[in-house]
């Protein structure tokens, strides 16, 4: 950090107010497909921010120097004035304790291994896994001073049933944490087999659904992103969501928690150095909060809720965390029900609209009790009508990427097939 304090003081000697922001990236991966390969990354770069008299500007680079912070200057001189460029607060937050990851070559080799097995059982495509370990920086002319290490350690395996006559659609199932001993193999090797299972005979339905039941993969993969974008404070003020603030959407709670430290995108500050804590996004229903960054909650003269998030190469924009489902019923699945494991085509979405039509490439159907294969069923709804559509959740919580929830059962989606 001593050449971070020395562009700190050359800045407020020049009698400009800045912050630099670094980030020490080491990555390490194994993955599997025809052929075996492993590799090796680190990344290591700094962003200036340099701000006076409402204009900002920025530079980054893989080394911190005056070079770096005159370029930031320079753009500065090109910056339109606004009002709300000004720099973060004073912040020296309190850090949660999160044990970094262990950049273990053997373990991952091990554990690669112990994913092979499944070859003998279905039929492989590839094997992927890695470790990533992060140092994170931040120091202001306003005395933010904030340091952490995080990280992550992934697994995953994409399979599909193949013989002479039949091929079905590739399955994809992971898992992450903080640490490789938090990584539950045997659990992800029997939840891909088990789907790969149920899709080896697939037919297409012949009448509507009891009602529509997103397992926590496609509500990490459909619901999850429509949210963020939704309650993303510079979308909310500019008109850009069909959400309304203090609107009442059903009655299902969403929390955006950077705090919790058993998840891999848990935080102790954000990107421009402030303290995070959780955020209710929907309370019973109620949109309550939105989540911004230090320029947005200036804007829109709200809570500033530290959601900042950002690389060395970039500047502060809004972004979730770990975003956590809770139904305020529990439900059971019936028979007739729809199950969806899986989505595709999500991007092409109506974002600030919420509508999306998306393909369920993985679903099956509760029939006489089992759990048989659907094909060609297709999803459509808006945001809207799945927030207010939810019945109840299903099972037990499981994260899946940065997402927490049970299944979640949902009445009101239009299914065509």
């Amino acid at each position: 950090m001593s050449d971070i304090y020395k562009i700190i003081e050359r800045c407020k000697a020049l009698g400009y107010t800045c912050e630099v922001y670094g980030v020490d990236r080491l990555e390490y991966n194994v993955r599997v497909e025809k052929q075996y390969y492993s590799g090796s990354l680190r990344d290591r770069g700094y962003g200036v921010r340099v701000f006076k008299e409402g204009r900002v500007g920025f530079s980054f680079g893989s080394n911190v120097s005056e070079a770096l912070l005159e370029k930031a200057i320079d753009a500065l001189g090109v910056s339109d004035r606004d009002e709300y460029n000004t720099p973060p607060p004073r912040s020296k937050p309190t850090l949660i304790g999160i044990k970094p990851a262990r950049v273990d070559e053997n373990a991952l080799k091990e554990l690669v291994k112990s994913l092979e097995e499944l070859k003998e059982r279905i039929n492989v495509l590839g094997i992927y896994s890695g470790v990533e370990k992060v140092k994170v920086s931040i120091a202001s002319t306003e005395g933010t001073e904030a340091e952490e290490e995080r990280g992550e350690v992934y697994a995953g395996i994409m399979a599909n049933f193949r013989n002479e006559s039949l091929v079905t659609p590739e399955i994809y199932e992971s898992s992450q944490a903080r640490d490789i001993k938090d990584l539950d193999i045997e659990e992800l090797k029997e939840r891909i087999a088990r789907k790969v299972q149920i899709t080896k005979q697939r037919v297409k339905l012949d009448k509507p659904p009891t009602k529509v039941v997103l397992n926590v993969k496609a509500v990490a993969q459909l619901v999850a992103p429509l949210v963020s974008y939704s309650v993303n404070g510079e979308n909310v003020f500019r008109g850009k969501t069909s959400l309304k603030l203090h609107g009442v959407y059903g009655s299902i709670t969403i929390v955006d928690d950077p705090r919790d430290v058993k998840s891999p995108y848990s935080r102790s500050f954000d990107g421009e150095g402030q303290e995070t804590s959780p955020t209710v996004l929907f309370e019973k229903g109620k949109f309550t909060n939105v989540l911004t960054n230090w320029y947005w909650s200036r804007r829109g003269n709200v809570k500033n809720t530290a959601s900042a998030v950002r690389s060395f190469s970039s500047v502060p924009h809004i972004g979730v965390t770990t975003i956590k489902f809770d139904p305020s019923e529990k439900d059971d699945l019936e028979e007739g029900d729809l199950v969806v494991d899986q989505v595709q085509g999500v991007h092409t979405s109506n974002w600030d609209t919420g509508e999306f039509g998306v393909v369920a490439s993985i679903a099956w159907i509760i029939k006489g009790g089992d759990e048989m294969g659907v094909r060609e069923a297709i999803l459509s709804g808006d945001l809207k009508s799945v927030l207010k559509g939810v019945k109840g959740g299903i099972g037990k919580r499981r994260r899946e990427d940065n997402t927490e929830s049970p299944d979640l059962s949902i009445e009101g989606l239009r299914v065509t097939y």
